[in-house]
């Protein structure tokens, strides 16, 4: 059995807003997550081009910067 006074129900108008709510934080996180990356890959490739370093070098740091930022960012998350 559960007890419904425990939990009280939420009004159309709440639910509409927190759905609202959900989905713009949701959009700014997808667009800031794109920016920072973006400019991650932006920086490393005119590093590279700059001084001619190894294609695998490129590919490394470029995986090792994106999985440092996941690895940080993940734990953000509600």
């Amino acid at each position: 059995m559960s007890n419904d006074s425990a939990h009280p129900s939420r009004t159309d108008a709440e639910s509409d807003y927190s759905v609202l709510a959900a989905f713009t934080n949701g959009s700014l996180r997808l667009l800031a997550d794109l920016l920072i990356v973006s400019l991650w890959v932006l920086f490393l490739t005119l590093l590279f081009l700059e001084t001619a370093w190894p294609r695998w070098a490129f590919y490394a740091l470029l995986l090792v910067g994106v999985g440092g930022y996941v690895s940080v960012t993940a734990e953000w998350l509600d």
